[in-house]
């Protein structure tokens, strides 16, 4: 999965490289999200979802709810990812 920050337009100079990370586990409501770079906490992202051999990634828009930094790995963070937009039922 790659995430990259939804800046305002006045703030394209700032962008900053998208983190590459996976998915630890996915909901209805929301991602799990296991990268070796922290994501700032309550930043919009847009998000890529790669699916096994699937050539085309899943756009989605999400907000960081949290991030807390591993102890298990060197240099590796979880983050709760909330759906933003979710299909009717």
């Amino acid at each position: 999965m790659k995430v990259q920050d939804v800046l305002p337009l006045q703030a394209k100079d700032e962008a900053r490289a998208p983190v590459l990370g996976r998915v630890q586990n996915m909901s209805k409501g929301g991602i799990c999200f296991l990268s070796q770079q922290p994501v700032s906490a309550s930043s919009l992202l847009l998000c890529e979802i790669g699916v096994g051999d699937v050539p085309v990634a899943i756009p989605s828009l999400l907000q960081v709810r949290w991030t807390r930094k591993q102890n298990l790995e060197a240099e590796s963070y979880l983050s709760g990812l909330k759906f933003l937009f979710s299909l009717p039922q």
